[in-house]
């Protein structure tokens, strides 16, 4: 009868995710592509190594001159360091930021690649809400939540911190056009493409352990960059994120300084690195350019 008719299963049998090894010697056309990596990667090092260095000089100027100012807030006036207020706050966050950029110098310095991205995101996150706690200073509620620190969920997450942003730049951007001048635009969408892709290496998810595998030559990274180019490329997003932590703290420290500070103090810094990373590039075009002219 039709009504004894049972449907057949129709979802498509999964496939297996157990493996059975055989043990095998190394092919010898790996060995042959080993070989030939370690013969172009000594090439492409003369090139890269030297514009890194200098990379990594000029970012390590530039965290000792953001390091020094902000000790001198410490040093010479009377801010309840730890104290329950937006200036206690906004020095403290500062100062996590660039604890956070002198690590990832370090690391960098050392050829740390892709694992680099778990102090990046937290760099990030920093600057992230450092910039919340001076979009506006009628904002109040991430400030306090921030400093009440109150149980294990109560704390600023980085949606609530671009929300600010987002919300800053948008009345920004209105109040330009009332004034007749081209709005600046939102960044939203870009913060939320970049914390996306660091987030994939602190969440160790299968994009980001793949690459650190390099499969044709069946090697895994461990930590290091694999390549020349793997630690220019390293040493740009260094740089790069560089520039963010002197936008953030740069407008901390000018809450505090006041003035002019930003232009005359930050700017040259921001300008500085810019300089660095035009006259020394790291990117892949450029440095096989530069290898293939010598």
């Amino acid at each position: 009868m039709v009504g004894n008719v049972q449907q057949g299963n129709t979802e498509p049998a999964r496939p297996s995710i157990e493996d059975k090894l055989k043990l095998q010697d190394l092919p010898p056309e790996v060995k042959a592509l080993r070989e030939e990596h370690r013969r172009q990667d000594a090439q492409l090092r003369e090139i890269v190594k030297p514009r890194a260095e200098a990379q990594i000089a000029a970012c390590r100027i530039v965290a000792r001159d953001l390091q020094r100012w902000h000790q001198r807030i410490a040093d010479t006036t009377d801010l309840d360091l730890d104290g329950y207020s937006r200036g206690s706050a906004v020095w403290l966050l500062a100062g996590r930021c660039l604890g956070l950029h002198e690590v990832m110098i370090v690391q960098t310095e050392a050829g740390v690649d892709n694992e680099g991205l778990v102090v990046g995101r937290g760099l990030h996150e920093a600057c992230n809400i450092l910039m919340a706690f001076l979009a506006d200073p009628d904002e109040e509620d991430l400030v306090r939540l921030w400093l009440d620190d109150d149980g294990k969920h109560r704390y600023v997450k980085q949606g609530a911190a671009r929300a600010a942003q987002d919300r800053f730049e948008t009345g920004l951007n209105e109040a330009m056009e009332k004034a007749g001048l081209p709005p600046l635009g939102n960044t939203i969408n870009l913060k939320e493409e970049l914390y996306d892709r660091m987030s994939r290496t602190a969440h160790n998810r299968r994009s980001s352990c793949l690459s650190s595998l390099w499969k044709e030559g069946r090697q895994m990274a461990y930590g290091r960059a694999p390549s020349a180019l793997r630690w220019a490329s390293a040493v740009e997003w260094t740089s790069s994120m560089t520039i963010e932590v002197v936008n953030s703290v740069g407008d901390a420290l000018r809450s505090f300084y006041q003035g002019n500070f930003f232009v005359e103090k930050m700017a040259p810094l921001i300008q500085s690195v810019e300089a660095i990373r035009k006259t020394c590039p790291l990117d892949e075009n450029s440095v096989h350019r530069a290898a293939s002219s010598g």
